[in-house]
């Protein structure tokens, strides 16, 4: 009896690590299929671009026959100059770089979203900050003051200025210094600047050791998620290696959605002293083509740009459409909002939710066609789901309270 119990475990034993050598064989197969690529990645030192980190730390590029090797600098041009002159193979930077370069004769091609900004000056990772001593108490009040951003004719200048302009200030009343990230709160401290523009982890930074206040959020003040940047490659690599393109599409989706489902892993990468409690981004593989032509139009406005760049060019079919809606939970009321406004019927195809869960009795579910997700009574807080709608009747509800419950068409 032993004598078969012990042949039959080896048997068992054996049968196992087959199944994972094959396992280990197919996840290989298409990377092997071509050869092994080395790509360096210009970045920059915010805590969005992380998502690279946790995809080379799980292996995402490795699995797509791809080592990265990274490199930071200070700001989107900076990124864009690295790729100019063949420094970088691949950039991490904001839309606004992206269509200066494309129009300046660099065609950068997108490969990636990478993040999107939130609904207001609460929730948002990236504004403006003044002294909590300073005068300056309304985005009017910035009129005729210095503002630090991490380079001019970029993303900080384009969105300040529109956000000024959204609010009837005028955007040119404002004077913009470059600074990098990494100096613009002991800039303010020292009296240098009047106010900072700055992401995280130097805006939770700003907020609880320098106790700086939020004096305007120029993304929500443009419109809820307002898309900033991702990651590009020259247009001209990008279609003498299609394969590889592709495959670095894969890991790079990979490593976002994993992070934006893992935020614990980002927190870890922090430096460290930073406060806990930093507002991380809100990831997102998908584009907003139409808001991504607004963010055209202003930079062209505020002359970073002279002409519009080929949009197409820069963001092709094979980057997926899509919208980020916001689902809020809380009190005596639930819904589903885009913009603001309560959602009731969609077209079909993919979109990122952004929960928020308000209350630790309440939960905030959605179940249809392909989706059955819930956040769960005790859990609160933002979570954010990337869900693929199909023709049908979608219901979001609380699973604790019978009567917060709605349904959204979609066809």
């Amino acid at each position: 009896m032993s004598s078969r119990i012990s042949r039959r475990t080896g048997i068992v034993g054996l049968a196992a690590l087959v199944g994972i050598l094959a396992a280990l064989v197919a996840a290989t197969t298409a990377a092997g299929s071509r050869q092994a690529v080395t790509l360096t990645v210009a970045t920059l030192p915010i805590a969005n671009g992380y998502p690279l980190d946790v995809g080379i730390k799980h292996g995402f590029f490795d699995k797509q026959g791809i080592t990265i090797k990274k490199t930071t600098l200070a700001s989107g041009n900076d990124v864009v100059l690295a790729m100019a002159n063949h420094n970088a193979d691949v950039g991490y930077l904001g839309f606004v770089p992206m269509m200066i370069a494309r129009t300046q004769g660099i065609p950068l091609q997108l490969v990636a979203a990478s993040e999107v900004e939130g609904t207001s000056a609460a929730d948002n990772w990236q504004n403006i900050l003044v002294k909590g001593s300073s005068s300056i108490r309304t985005p009017a009040d910035l009129a005729g003051k210095t503002i630090a951003v991490n380079a001019l004719k970029g993303v900080g200048e384009v969105m300040i200025k529109a956000a000024l302009e959204k609010l009837k200030v005028d955007p040119n009343s404002i004077k913009l210094v470059a600074l990098p990230f990494t100096s613009m709160r002991s800039a303010m401290n020292n009296g240098q600047v009047d106010a900072i523009w700055v992401p995280e982890p130097f805006l939770t930074q700003g907020l609880s050791i320098d106790n700086d206040r939020i004096v305007m959020a120029p993304g929500p003040v443009l419109g809820q998620f307002w898309p900033i940047g991702g990651y590009a490659v020259n247009q001209d690599w990008a279609k003498a290696n299609p394969d590889t393109y592709k495959a670095l599409r894969t890991a790079l989706n990979e490593s976002l959605t994993y992070t934006q489902a893992h935020p614990d892993e980002a927190r870890a990468l922090l430096p460290a002293g930073t406060p806990s409690n930093i507002r991380l981004p809100i990831w997102s593989t998908l584009v907003n083509r139409a808001t991504l032509l607004k963010l055209a139009k202003y930079t062209k406005e505020f002359g970073v740009i002279n002409t519009l760049p080929n949009m197409a060019a820069l963001v092709p079919s094979s980057i997926a459409s899509g919208l980020v809606l916001q689902g809020v939970v809380g009190g005596n009321s639930i819904a589903v909002k885009l913009e603001g406004k309560r959602v009731t019927s969609l077209n079909p195809g993919n979109y990122t939710f952004v929960v928020y869960d308000r209350s630790v009795h309440q939960s905030f579910g959605l179940k249809g066609p392909g989706v059955h997700k819930s956040t769960g009574v005790r859990q609160v807080g933002r979570v954010t789901w990337a869900v693929t709608l199909k023709k049908g009747t979608y219901t979001y509800s609380s699973s604790a309270k019978a009567s917060l419950k709605n349904t959204i068409k979609v066809g």
